[in-house]
């Protein structure tokens, strides 16, 4: 009877610690299941199918739709840096996705790589009216700590000429009101936020966190 006793004791045990080790594992797989689910996950195939002005531009199916909450910054940087080293697109196309990258990498504090995708940004000077060089180049400035060489340039872009014949228009043909020149409130933030962070300086910063 004793060893019948012990014998079916040690064999409910055994039950007893294999529903345990399956229910631990079970546990485990679903944690499992959740972290390895990608917060910032997207269908790349789609992505990187999509047209140049609508991975850019469309806010539902294009890299923008991935950083609609702050987030996925990095991420979203990434893309677009695979998106133009597997496709092949124009000139135009390529200086707005450095400069995308460029911006993504400056919001999650990543200098070094944005100041080098930034200055591969600019226009040729004969196709540059409206000052964008100046912009990158302050943005640059910016990034660099550098406030004499950004108030310089913020001066530059300033004295930019309005072209003749300057009237825009919004999709019904109706004038509408554009700063001129473009971005200078931007380069102005710059310098109002300086020693901020690109991420606060860029979207105005409060009293509070100015210097």
């Amino acid at each position: 009877m004793m060893r019948s006793t012990i014998k079916e004791m040690m064999t409910y045990n055994t039950l007893l610690f294999s529903c345990f080790l399956a229910l631990t594992l079970s546990s485990l797989s679903i944690a499992n299941a959740v972290t390895i689910e990608p917060k910032c996950s997207y269908d790349k195939e789609k992505m990187l199918e999509l047209s140049p002005k609508a991975f850019d531009q469309n806010y539902e199916e294009g890299w923008p739709s991935l950083v609609k909450n702050g987030e996925c910054l990095e991420t979203a940087a990434d893309l677009i840096h695979t998106y133009y080293t597997k496709n092949e697109i124009s000139t135009g196309a390529m200086r707005t996705f450095v400069w995308h990258e460029g911006q993504l990498r400056a919001e999650v504090g990543q200098y070094q790589q944005a100041i080098r995708l930034m200055q591969q940004a600019t226009k040729p000077a004969d196709k540059d009216s409206s000052g964008w060089n100046h912009y990158v180049h302050a943005t640059i400035a910016f990034l660099k700590s550098d406030m004499k060489q950004l108030r310089a340039l913020r001066e530059e872009l300033a004295s930019v000429p309005k072209p003749e014949g300057f009237n825009p228009k919004d999709a019904n043909g109706n004038p509408i009101q554009v700063d001129w020149p473009p971005n200078l409130a931007i380069v102005d933030k710059f310098i109002l936020c300086f020693g901020q962070p690109y991420s606060e300086a860029y979207g105005g910063c409060t009293k509070e966190t100015q210097p």
